[in-house]
């Protein structure tokens, strides 16, 4: 592997940056804290195929065996997915996870990190973090490094537990953009929509790409690619309620709120999460290979 600093990238991610080729980052704590080992693994196999069947190289951004790794194999996912000690990754505890114990699984503000790093602009993930419910302190550390790194990351929307208002409106204060891929509305993640209007739309990956570049060359940082589910993959919204979060804050609360949604509506919460990492992989290629004129 190729070493860049304190990253590890695999040599086929390495020779498709410098070549020009198109690469999507995708995150691993899916793997190690958001689904079942069956249902990680499969949506990992998904992603996997989205990108190459648009042409793009997919990059699983993990700590594995001690390093940031930015491209583990199918096997190395396997791996990481039976390991019950591994961690969940930000960029808080990211050195520390390097030593003990050395295995993690990257939220997306970790897999932003890495992906900048390795010059790999696009970012694909199921939901980001962002506002939690309460008093407005508890905060995904990916709003912040959203407005630190010039990344997009193509999601469906805030994670169904998080308050969807207060997290849009803190996207705004550090100057990261939303835009609705082909929807004027904020995708709801499990839902098609949390019915909050978007200030910019894109109908086209033409139009999509050319609104980063644009961004960037302004001197912007991150930017939110909001692609919501249909509405026969997704959940209703009054079903998504956040229930109680007990005594978790931080990294902890997110995984124990999801597992309880989980727990009360079954496998349609595997279903469409998987879809919708599916889903967004592959748009997260499309738009990968629209930015280096593959598309």
């Amino acid at each position: 592997m190729a070493a860049v600093s304190a990253l590890r990238i695999a040599p086929e991610v390495f020779a498709a940056t410098r070549s020009g080729m198109p690469v999507v980052a995708l995150e691993s704590a899916v793997i190690t804290h958001g689904l079942p080992r069956a249902a990680a693994l499969e949506a990992v196999e998904r992603q996997w195929r989205s990108c190459e069947t648009a042409g793009a190289v997919p990059a699983v951004v993990a700590v594995f065996e001690g390093e940031l790794r930015v491209g583990l194999s199918r096997n190395d996912c396997a791996a990481l997915a039976a390991r019950s000690e591994s961690v969940k990754v930000s960029p808080w505890n990211l050195a520390a996870s390097l030593e003990r114990p050395g295995f993690g699984g990257t939220t997306v503000a970790a897999t932003v990190v890495a992906a900048a790093r390795a010059g790999i602009p696009i970012v694909s993930t199921g939901g980001i973090g962002g506002v939690h419910p309460g008093d407005g302190q508890d905060v995904s550390a990916d709003l912040t490094e959203l407005s630190r790194r010039p990344v997009a990351v193509v999601c469906a929307g805030p994670k169904s537990t998080l308050h969807a208002l207060a997290t849009l409106e803190r996207l705004e204060t550090l100057g990261v953009p939303v835009i609705g891929w082909r929807s004027g509305l904020l995708a709801g993640f499990l839902a098609s929509s949390v019915g909050l209007r978007l200030p910019v739309r894109a109908d086209s990956l033409a139009e999509l790409a050319e609104l980063l570049r644009r961004h960037w060359e302004l001197g912007g940082a991150g930017v939110v690619v909001s692609q919501a589910l249909p509405g026969d993959l997704a959940i209703p919204l009054d079903e998504l309620t956040a229930e109680p979060s007990g005594a978790e804050r931080g990294s902890d609360r997110t995984p124990a709120e999801l597992a309880r949604l989980q727990a009360r509506l079954g496998d349609r919460v595997i279903r469409a999460n998987t879809s919708l990492l599916e889903r967004n992989a592959a748009l997260a290629a499309r738009l990968a290979a629209a930015l280096v004129g593959h598309g």
